[in-house]
């Protein structure tokens, strides 16, 4: 129909489309109109449906603006689109040679269609159209000097309108075709961008250094991949606290939110070769060698760039037996699963003897017992220090974690509340513990969202049991999806549709440590009403006397 429409390919045109709903806005607007005006002259001057032209041009107008709305426009040039304003023009003179004058009013929106969507021989055309059909009436109802001023008058209006149109009409299309443009040229911007950042962190995601960019308030703007594994960051960028403590020592102090590598780089504080030491999710002990440089020393709130590096071989000589240990476990399963396998498929032959079968359960059963401490020895559950079996509060622990996520339940709009007014002792890996209750409370904060709630409260059991209680009102888990919890890499459906992030170990790797502790942990929890998640451990008595001295 437009000059831009005309130029596209009839390819992306289709029946529905802004060519389309342009077609019929226009003729619905003509027909509305002529429809008000036959309601007024039915309500004031009934008389003048007497005349056929009068009642002919409101019904053909009403007609073709049905047909309008059921011809596929896509499948039709310009030419025939032109036809409606035309016989839209020619049912307007047809009304107004019935004695009907206001029906000239009319002739204003087929010259603003022309004029608005077509070139300007065709707003010349439909003017001479409607000023002939004017003439036409002029010398068939007589000339007169008040009807040849009225005439002028007219088609002079007409003409004002049609130009105003079209101009009007020819600077938007400029206007939409330079923003279009500009658009264009910013959206190739963006992704030159995109892929410079891309570049970017590919670059960074080969060093063997952790880097990151931390923006005011402890925001991690930008990470290496060996920065998020350290800290066990769930995405490029996250909000301090990170799932990885950091410490003073090993096994030492804890080191209080506000006083982390991520919180210091946060405030814009420069340091050099700071040693920290950092227990993570996977059970290992990392000594950090931790540094700061400001980005731009012009530019404030550029924020600073961190770089950690790991120093554990240099400091901790138990770092390499713990290396070797592992090498030799995972060299050792093997050859271990060779032999298992090849046991099993004797163990299926039918032409056994009893005392061979005899023979090849010991054998199998002695190589399950040897696969076991090999997964042991693998395992970070299982991996406990000599002085992993220590008496501590873990109400101290909670409270710790509490403060330590505080900032990041603010940013997300999250209210939380510590309920810790008395003490909860127990003996065991505080480090691990404190791991436990990091991931409960940063899930608690996770799925509660905005505008939610999050308690923790610590009580005494009857049984000699203390326990941990967090709970939040956010999401929840469904029916189905709740026995599932504790499966390796297993996330809701929910939390995948939300787009929540996560890796679905948290969970498993939590049971698996309070399990180690002689402890449980226990999920409640209702689709959209919250989810309760308790650490239940024995007390330090109860388990002094569970244990030998």
């Amino acid at each position: 129909m437009s000059r831009a429409s005309a130029s596209q390919p009839p390819t992306i045109r289709y029946f529905g489309d802004s060519r389309c709903r342009s077609i019929w806005q226009w003729q619905l607007i003509v027909a509305f109109t002529t429809v008000a005006i036959a309601v007024g002259v039915a309500a004031l001057s009934p008389v003048r449906f007497v005349d056929w032209r009068f009642s002919v041009s409101v019904i053909l107008i009403v007609t073709i603006t049905m047909a309008t709305l059921s011809i596929p426009w896509h499948r039709l040039g310009s030419a025939a689109v032109l036809a409606l304003p035309v016989f839209d023009a020619l049912m307007i003179g047809l009304m107004v040679s019935g004695q009907t004058p206001a029906g000239s009013f009319l002739w204003v929106f087929p010259v603003a269609w022309v004029a608005t969507y077509f070139r300007t021989a065709a707003l010349v055309g439909m003017l001479s159209l409607i000023a002939g059909i004017e003439l036409v009436i002029l010398l068939t109802s007589g000339i007169t000097v008040q009807a040849t001023m009225e005439l002028l008058i007219s088609v002079v209006a007409l003409c004002f309108v049609g130009v105003i149109m079209s101009v009007g009409s020819t600077r938007n299309r400029s206007s939409r075709r330079l923003l279009s443009a500009q658009s264009d040229r910013l959206v190739h911007a963006l992704e030159r961008v995109r892929l410079q950042k891309a570049r970017n962190l590919r670059v960074l995601d080969a060093l063997d250094i952790g880097v990151a960019r931390v923006g005011r308030g402890g925001v991690v703007e930008v990470a290496s991949a060996a920065f998020r594994r350290l800290y066990a960051l769930e995405s490029a960028v996250d909000l301090h606290p990170a799932r990885a403590v950091e410490y003073r020592t090993r096994r030492g102090d804890v080191v209080p939110a506000s006083e982390t590598t991520i919180s210091r780089a946060g405030r814009g504080e420069l340091f050099q070769n700071e040693v920290v030491w950092l227990f993570g999710l996977d059970g290992r002990w990392r000594a950090l060698r931790a540094s700061t440089k400001a980005i731009d020393p012009d530019v404030a709130d550029d924020g600073l760039l961190l770089r950690v590096e790991d120093v554990t071989e240099s400091i901790d000589p138990r770092a390499g037996e713990d290396a070797v240990r592992r090498s030799i476990a995972h060299e050792l399963r093997n050859p271990l699963t060779a032999v298992l396998g090849h046991v099993e498929l004797l163990l299926e032959r039918d032409d056994l003897d009893a005392a061979a079968r005899r023979q090849l359960d010991v054998v199998e059963h002695a190589g399950a017992r040897m696969e076991q401490l090999i997964d042991r020895a693998l395992s970070v559950p299982g991996a406990r220090d000599d002085d992993a079996d220590e008496p501590f509060d873990l109400a101290d622990i909670a409270g710790a974690s509490v403060e330590g996520f505080a900032p990041a339940a603010e940013a997300n709009g999250v209210a939380m509340e510590a309920r810790l007014f008395e003490d909860l002792p127990i003996r065991g890996d505080a480090f691990r513990l404190r791991q436990v209750v990091d991931n409960v409370v940063g899930n608690a904060i996770k799925f509660a969202q905005r505008g939610g709630r999050v308690i923790v409260q610590g009580q005494r059991e009857e049984s000699g049991d203390v326990r941990l209680l967090v709970t939040d009102n956010g999401i929840g888990i469904s029916g189905e999806d709740l026995p599932r919890i504790f499966e390796r890499e297993f996330r809701t459906q929910l939390a995948r549709q939300r787009g929540i992030p996560g890796t679905g170990l948290g969970l498993s790797i939590s049971r698996d440590i309070v399990m180690s502790e002689g402890g449980r942990l226990e999920v409640t929890s209702e689709l959209g009403q919250g989810t309760s998640v308790s650490i239940v451990l024995p007390t330090f008595d109860a388990d002094r006397e569970r244990m030998p001295a």
